[in-house]
């Protein structure tokens, strides 16, 4: 089975040349048109699963797909997640999220690699972000080993030595 078949899409109606322009201002042939139109879709469906199995509220991400012809990358698209609803677990893991629906997308297509020619995250989460104004400036001094929220990792603790333990 094709995968315009299991997504169900139809050829799109195509120019007099047998061509169909996207918004990018970009010609592509029908059947390259056909391909991308599945692409796209594979991609939001992916993401929509992917965001499913890790529990994350469908609401909170979207996805836009950028086209490109470039002479040095070829044709093909840049994905961008769009992050909707602001929460400090969703930017801890976000690097986490992006490797399992790369993985999932490579699994569906193996060469994704060739076409999809990177991902890009975009933080639309409105007045629901708690920062609204930049803090004070001093705040990058601070050490980084440091960490001033809940969500980031604590060093293990190690085991006492035996002169610490004594002292």
């Amino acid at each position: 089975m094709k995968l315009h078949q299991l997504f169900g899409l139809k050829n799109q109606a195509k120019t007099a040349s047998g061509a169909t322009s996207h918004e990018s201002g970009i010609s592509v042939p029908g059947d390259e048109q056909s391909t991308i139109a599945v692409r796209q879709q594979l991609i939001q469906v992916l993401l929509r699963d992917t965001a499913r199995r890790a529990g994350i509220p469908s609401h909170w991400l979207d996805c836009q797909m950028l086209l490109t012809a470039n002479p040095t990358h070829g044709e093909g698209m840049y994905l961008r997640i769009i992050m909707k609803h602001w929460d400090l677990r969703l930017l801890t893991y976000a690097a986490a999220f992006q490797k399992v629906l790369m993985a999932d997308i490579m699994r569906f297509e193996p060469r994704a690699n060739e076409w999809l020619h990177g991902i890009s995250w975009q933080l639309d989460g409105g007045d629901s972000c708690p920062h609204q104004d930049l803090p004070d400036p001093t705040i990058w001094m601070q050490s980084a080993t440091r960490p001033r929220s809940g969500y980031a990792p604590r060093a293990p603790a190690g085991p006492a030595t035996p002169a610490l333990a004594q002292a």
